[in-house]
């Protein structure tokens, strides 16, 4: 990749990125799940709260029993921020930010929407905001990318 200087713009959509980003790791803590237990209660488990059964028993219900099958796949709610974080922070002057920032969303909303599925609790809908958001200002960052700044071209 072609390595360009950074200008404010740039700067402060990365920084942007980066934050939002924390935003999604922060998500995680909030509800992600919703159901309904055999006797009738109402539950609500966020990822952390999930990734804490890895031994334990959910609800008995079917929904239980389909999350239960589903907690090794959990840890990706947390691993997909992770990365996109960690490439927006350190990739300062190349397009590969962007393209890994892509891949993340993308693998963002499609994890929701196929491990969490029908049982969206008010986490998970934020947290695909929060992706389309993200994709929106990557995208905004990649045409700013392509412009060219007046202060870039002086000599």
């Amino acid at each position: 990749m072609i390595k360009i200087e950074e200008n404010k713009t740039r700067k402060k959509l990365r920084i942007a990125q980066c934050v939002l980003y924390l935003v999604q790791i922060f998500m995680c803590t909030f509800p992600y799940i919703n159901g309904t237990a055999s006797d009738g209660y109402f539950y609500s488990y966020s990822v952390l709260d999930v990734l804490s059964f890895l031994g334990g028993k959910f609800p008995d219900s079917a929904e239980g029993a389909a999350i239960q099958q589903a907690i090794p796949f959990f840890f990706i709610f947390l691993i997909i921020p992770i990365i996109g974080f960690f490439f927006c922070l350190f990739d300062k002057y190349r397009n590969l930010k962007n393209i890994v920032s892509m891949i993340c969303c993308l693998a963002g909303v499609v994890s929701i929407l196929f491990i969490v599925g029908y049982l969206l609790s008010i986490g998970s809908l934020i947290a695909l905001l929060l992706y389309i958001v993200i994709c929106f200002i990557t995208t905004m960052s990649m045409f700013a990318r392509i412009t060219s700044d007046e202060n870039t071209h002086k000599k």
